[in-house]
This record gives structure tokens, sequence and C-alpha cells, in this order.
């Protein structure tokens, strides 16, 4: 038997934390219990949403509550961040929205979380809370494999700080269907674009594709500073094709997943080049 002990305050979450599982929404959780996970306590977390803002604009950035359901964040965002709207918009159904939070998507550390690359891209910064106080850490450091964080005993994550785009950024999955499907491949991505057509500040982040979400950062070099041509594509691509590490299983095989990885890309450059447009 499950004990659900509900918390209303930071205090009690701070002297509960390390005792059991935090829950705020659950989805992934019930998931993981269909297939035989046992827990001895869940700490439900969810009453703690009466506090602060969901959304709070700050000088360039938003604090965004790692705790609130989906739903309420993008609604709150008002289309200030594109790229987890995108993401937010292909991310299971509207009842899953309706519970599913970014901390626990963050948390269950899946390769294929959908609103982990949109963050990883823009360089999204999780603010961690816990027992021995708060601390900070880069999006893409916090988690370190399939289902496996940074965090310590007795953490959780309370908010995630990104900086507002100053260009352009957006997201792309390719599922086995349109929605409510667990990512094959997804890209995020940032740039700026100068009035020459040159791209600044690149960067790409990809999904289920390697034991964590990356940045494709030989993608990003040969795209900084150049005017997006042919032949600049086609480095891009290869480039990004060779850094990803995807493995084979029932969804794709490795090779399909760099074929895809590369046409996303070659897309929202601009270019065609392969099959019809593939977004999920």
């Amino acid at each position: 038997m499950t004990e659900v002990v509900k918390v209303r305050t930071k205090k009690d979450l701070r002297e509960l934390a390390s005792t059991g599982v935090l829950m705020a929404g659950g989805t992934d959780l019930l998931v993981q219990f269909q297939l035989g996970r046992k827990v001895a306590r869940l700490i439900d977390v969810s009453g703690l949403l009466d506090g602060p803002p969901v959304v709070r604009r700050v000088e360039g950035q938003v604090q965004i509550s790692a705790m609130a359901p989906l739903t309420k964040v993008i609604a709150d965002l008002k289309g200030m961040l594109p790229g987890l709207d995108a993401s937010a918009g292909l991310f299971g159904s509207v009842r899953i929205r309706n519970r599913a939070t970014i901390g626990g998507n963050l948390g269950n550390a899946s390769p294929a979380g959908d609103t982990i690359p949109p963050l990883v891209a823009a360089g999204a910064v999780a603010i961690i809370d816990g027992s021995e106080g708060v601390r900070s850490m880069p999006v893409s450091e916090l988690i370190t494999g399939p289902g496996r964080t940074a965090l310590r005993p007795g953490e959780w994550i309370e908010t995630i700080e990104v900086c507002l785009p100053v260009g352009e950024e957006g997201f792309r999955k390719f599922g086995t269907r349109r929605a409510d499907a667990v990512s094959v491949v997804s890209l995020a991505w940032r740039w700026r674009r100068s009035v020459d057509g040159r791209l600044h500040e690149v960067t790409l982040a990809l999904g289920a594709v390697a034991p964590t979400v990356v940045r494709a950062k030989n993608a990003e070099a040969e795209l900084e500073d150049r005017e997006i041509d042919d032949r600049v594509v086609d480095r891009a691509v290869a480039a990004l094709r060779s850094e990803i590490s995807p493995i084979d299983d029932f969804r794709a095989s490795a090779g399909y997943r760099r074929e895809v990885a590369g046409i996303l890309l070659r897309e929202e450059l601009g270019f065609r080049g392969g099959p019809a447009r593939i977004s999920a």
C-alpha cells in the first residue's frame, strides 16, 4: 500500500522531501505504476501552487513554476517562448497537459521529454530547492541519463528561468502519429538572423537521439555567422548527423533517427531536399 502525504508549505516539504517520491501531476508515475513500480510514500506537492504566480517576467527573462500544470504555464506565457509553446502543443493529450508539469518532465529525465529540448536550446536554468537550501543548475546539466538527474536527496525543482528570445526559436518533433505520441526525434532551435541573412547565436537541441537531450554544437558552428545556402546547410546537416548517438528500438532505427534529425534541421532552415514535411 502506498502512503500519500499532501504538503501545503515549503517548510513541510523540506522536512519530508527525502522520505518519499515527489508528485505534482503524476502522469509519468501513473505509467510507471502500471509497469510494476512500487513506491512506499508519495509526497503530493500540488497544494503548493496557491503561492507565487505561475509565470513572472523579470528583466528580459521569465521565471516559470516547475510545479504548475503545463496548460496553465502556456496560457500565462502568452507566446513569449514559441519553442516551449510548440512543444507543449504536442505534449500528450489535453488531459495530460492539464496535469503534467515541467518539473515532472525534467525529473522523469526521459531523452524524449518534449519540454526539455526547447529549454536546453534556450539555455534555461533550473532553480532547485531542498533541505540544504537553494541552488541553480543549467537544465542541460540537470539530466545525467535516462531516468537520472543531478538532484540530491530531498531536493526538487522549484522554478525554471529562461531568457526571452531576441530572434527566432521553435520546436519540431516526429512521432509515430500526429499527437499523443513519444518522440522518435525532436529538434529545438534558437538563432538571431541579421539583415544580411546571416545566423547568429545559434543553438540546436535534440531529443530521443542520445541518453539525454543534447546540443548539436558542431552543427551550430557550421551555421554561426553564415549566410544560409545549400552548401552551408549540407555541412550543418552532416555535422548534426555525425554528433548524435541514437539507438535502435521499437519506434525507429538509429539510421532512421539520424536521417529524420537532418531533415528537420534542413526544413527549419528553409531547405527541403528530403521527404515531405514530417512533424508530428
